[in-house]
């Protein structure tokens, strides 16, 4: 989905795959400012976007409790939560989920990398991921993404999936990624807010439902 919105990305993980993905993106495309991102900057960067200089701050943070995600959880408004569906990786993000709810900030678990359905059902591992992130006690997001070619070849070449291949399965699933996140980020101007359970709150079908094929 097109939406004229001035981004910072302010990439704070050692990976720094945010900073590569804009390196690799073609001159031609317009896209978001992708900077590096440390502790001492994040006060300057909200206080840039109060003023109205941008209209979206994304904190690209590592999963755990160390100071710079601490801080990027203190400075956000809305905290994804990204996580894909195995038992360690679930368990690996304890310290996240803590750093969130005694914040008292608004979070939500995304569920990466769904292996795909099986006879029309959803696997095993997902079923038991839902189980392990509701004891957590944070909403999880009705649309999740699925394992995809599509995003690695799209991000190699500094792509997102809509802009390589717009009529896709993971086009599809990340324009409903960010409904949900800009019903959450600007609710006055948009539908209600994403609810405890994992259910898709246009339609309340189950998240199994609001995943794509």
């Amino acid at each position: 989905e097109e939406e004229k919105r001035r981004t910072l990305i302010l990439d704070m993980d050692p990976q720094r795959s945010a900073i590569d993905w804009r390196r690799e993106r073609p001159e031609h495309r317009v896209g978001p400012r992708v900077e590096q991102g440390r502790i001492g900057a994040l006060f300057a960067a909200r206080q840039a976007a109060s003023r109205g200089e941008t209209d979206l701050l994304m904190l690209d943070t590592r999963a755990g409790g160390e100071s710079e995600t601490c801080e990027a959880v203190r400075t956000a408004d809305l905290c994804l939560l990204v996580v894909r569906p195995s038992f360690y990786d679930i368990r690996s993000i304890a310290r996240s989920v803590e750093a969130v709810v005694n914040m008292r900030k608004r979070g939500l678990f995304v569920l990466n990398q769904a292996p795909a359905r099986r006879n029309g059902e959803e696997p095993r591992s997902i079923r038991q991921a839902l189980e392990q992130l509701a004891d957590y006690g944070l909403p999880i997001c009705p649309v999740g993404l699925r394992m995809r070619s599509a995003y690695q070849s799209a991000s190699a070449r500094g792509l997102a999936a809509q802009e390589a291949w717009p009529d896709s399965q993971a086009a599809f699933e990340v324009n409903g990624l960010w409904r949900v996140v800009r019903r959450e980020l600007w609710p006055e101007a948009h539908a209600r807010p994403v609810r405890a359970a994992a259910r898709d709150p246009e339609t309340d079908a189950p998240l199994d439902l609001a995943l794509a094929g």
